[in-house]
Order: C-alpha cells, then sequence, then structure tokens
C-alpha cells in the first residue's frame, strides 16, 4: 500500500496511544516493525534493493530512511490498530475485522495484502480469530446450559421475577462441537430448525457438562 497524507514515524505517535494500542492488541509495535523488516526479504532484486530509502529495498540489515521508514513505521502501526480493533474493539463491534481495518483507515484488500505477506501479523489475526470462537463457544453454551435469566412480564410490566430460559437449538450445535457420534446420529433438526420432540433435553445438558468436565480435566495433566 502506498500510504499519503497519513504516513507517520513511531516517534511521532505519543507515548500514550502506543501503550494502549499494544496492551490491546498484546503486542508491541517494535515487534511488528521489526517482523516487517524482516520481511522485506520477500521483494525480489533490482537496481535499488539496496538503496535504504527505496520501497523495493530487501536487505533487512539495512537501516531505514526517508520514505523506506515512513512506509515500515506506518505500516506497522497500522497492524497494531486493527490487532487492538479485531481483539479489543468496543463491545457492539469485538471480533468485527470490518471494524478493525476501517478504523484503522486501511482497504481490506490491503489488510489481506498484509496478512499474505507478513506471517506475524497473519498468525495473530489467526489467534484472535480463534479467541473469538472461543467466546462464541463459552456464550453458546452460557445460553445451552447454564440458561438466561429472562424477566417476567405481567399485563406488559415486569413482575421483578425472573424464569431461567435455555436454548434447544444452541445446544445442540454446542455438543455437535464436542462429540462427533453426537454430530453423526444422536439428534435431527426440523424444518423449523427445533430439536426433535422425542430428545430428551436436560440429559444433554448433562452430556454436554460431562464432556466439556473431563476435556478440562484432560487439559490439566
Amino acid at each position: 500500500m502506498a500510504f499519503k497524507d497519513d504516513r507517520t514515524t513511531l516517534d511521532k505517535i505519543g507515548s500514550k496511544t502506543l501503550d494502549e494500542y499494544e496492551r490491546r492488541a498484546g503486542i508491541s509495535a517494535q515487534t511488528l516493525l521489526d517482523a516487517v523488516r524482516r520481511d522485506r526479504v520477500r521483494l525480489p532484486p533490482c537496481e535499488s534493493c539496496h538503496i535504504a530509502s527505496s520501497l523495493t529495498c530487501n536487505d533487512p540489515t539495512i537501516v531505514a530512511l526517508g520514505d523506506l521508514r515512513l512506509h515500515e513505521e506506518t505500516r506497522a502501526y497500522k497492524m497494531l490498530q486493527i490487532l487492538a480493533e479485531f481483539r479489543d474493539g468496543p463491545p457492539e463491534s469485538r471480533f468485527s475485522m470490518r471494524h478493525a481495518y476501517t478504523a484503522a483507515g486501511v482497504h481490506r484488500s490491503t489488510m489481506i495484502g498484509w496478512r499474505k505477506d507478513h506471517k506475524l501479523f497473519d498468525s495473530l489475526m489467526e489467534a484472535i480469530q480463534e479467541e473469538m470462537v472461543d467466546t462464541l463457544r463459552a456464550e453458546a453454551y452460557r445460553r445451552a446450559v447454564v440458561g438466561v435469566d429472562e424477566p417476567l412480564v405481567h399485563q406488559g410490566l415486569k413482575t421483578g421475577d425472573t424464569v431461567k430460559k435455555f436454548s434447544d437449538g444452541l445446544l445442540q450445535f454446542t455438543l455437535m462441537g464436542y462429540d462427533a457420534k453426537f454430530r453423526a446420529r444422536d439428534v435431527h433438526m426440523n424444518v423449523s430448525g427445533t430439536l426433535d420432540s422425542n430428545i430428551n433435553i436436560e440429559g444433554l445438558r448433562d452430556r454436554l457438562a460431562q464432556r466439556l468436565e473431563q476435556r478440562a480435566k484432560g487439559e490439566s495433566q
């Protein structure tokens, strides 16, 4: 990507701003910058590949100057912003890749190119996506097995009492993720998306809880 007016160097960014982004991203801007510099080797040989200010420089040992420094440090900073917003954005936008690259002022195609060119950045994005899946699994488990307290309403007014609600559909999909046998034969969905009426829902919840407990014990050993 050819940066224009928003090009910057890390020393021009306030330390508090950098610290906050680094905390949210779980990595330092310097680490990202070091990776960007190492990845110069992906560029093919050319007449200007050993010039310190050239965007075609492919020698990681050369100290960047001029346009190359602006380009690499801006890229590292934008990567940091993307990671921070993807991992720890606003509640309504957390784990939203669109929010992450938009907040950083980067086009989607540019971010995809960076993931292809820079293995460290790509692996960090993958790790956040795995964190997202874990979060979704935990929420599905909560709604399917633990249940959600919903207020009781009488004649349009809340009574102050609550009732425990469970999601049978989420129960099925959550258990499917932990038990291949269950995926294959134990349950079927109606066209409406609800579980068959002959399924023992409470038994499935107990089974899922036991499966997760066994997995937790195995990981701790």
